[in-house]
């Protein structure tokens, strides 16, 4: 069941993809005609927690639409493998339950590299590509003992509930100034952690991961089917996915726009939500 409270700045909806109820928000404008920028978030994020510092600087004309991953937020959590075949096919059936045919993506980590998958399968459709530190392109040895890790993980490892001061010491990791994690966010990112539906979906995401080494240059290769418009934001200071695998991404999309933000980490949307707004404007107004 979607049963967390909507953040107010979004018009709210659940829409069924996969056999699961995803909790659907839209902000911006509401005319018929507006182009459409998908926002798809990060690992262990949430709707507002990942865009709602950041939308209020986007352009108020496009219309935003955004859902919860299943495994996180308010959306259904469901047991089942996290990996790359799945988000794909929640991404088929969730566009087509919110009646998207041809929109702009915009997503950060997790969500950028579901972005870059989706937009290669489906290019005809992608009318922009943002990513904001998309996973998928680094390949550190830190991502690997991550992913073999929680490919081994003992259940009864997952079963133990994070402390309020472990989740404040991974949140804070993820920015350049702490100050920057607030305690309202904080503490929705305790309750959601509290869940062992949440905590199994984060294992598996990384579990899955383990493919990224091996497979990650037939993963490239189908990103790069997709040729139009990209940008890539990163944040100078990011330590969970080094600003090295801009390289990457660069090597994926040669003709990319890219930005680096001086004052952020792995959260430029919460860092630098400003400057990041006014270079995404216009990107989606090229």
């Amino acid at each position: 069941m979607v049963s967390a409270a909507v953040p107010s700045a979004w018009r709210a909806r659940r829409i069924h993809a996969t056999g699961v109820t995803l909790a659907a928000y839209e902000t911006g404008s509401d005319a018929s005609d507006a182009p459409v920028v998908l926002l798809l978030h990060g690992l262990g994020h949430w709707t507002d927690g990942a865009w709602g510092r950041l939308v209020p600087h986007l352009d108020p004309a496009l219309r935003y639409v955004a859902f919860d991953l299943p495994g996180f937020g308010a959306s259904d959590k469901p047991d089942v493998r996290y990996d790359r075949a799945y988000f794909r096919r929640v991404m088929d059936e969730a566009v087509d339950a919110l009646g998207l045919e041809r929109f702009a993506l915009l997503g950060h980590s997790l969500g950028g590299f579901i972005a870059a998958d989706w937009a290669g399968a489906h290019p005809e459709r992608a009318t922009h590509l943002a990513l904001i530190a998309p996973a998928a392109f680094a390949r550190t040895s830190r991502h690997l003992v991550y992913a073999l890790i929680a490919s081994r993980a003992p259940r009864a490892l997952v079963t133990l509930r994070p402390s309020k001061r472990f989740v404040a010491r991974t949140l804070r990791r993820a920015v350049a100034d702490p100050a920057a994690i607030d305690a309202e966010h904080l503490e929705r990112a305790y309750e959601l952690a509290q869940d062992l539906a949440v905590r199994n979906a984060f294992t598996g995401v990384y579990a899955a991961a383990a493919k990224a080494f091996t497979e990650s240059r037939e993963w490239h290769a189908a990103f790069a089917r997709y040729t139009g418009p990209v940008f890539c934001a990163w944040g100078k200071h990011d330590r969970y996915i080094p600003i090295a695998a801009l390289r990457d991404v660069t090597r994926v999309y040669p003709h990319a726009t890219t930005i680096v933000l001086a004052r952020s980490g792995h959260l430029p949307m919460l860092e630098e939500p400003e400057t990041l707004g006014a270079a995404l404007r216009a990107f989606f107004a090229s």
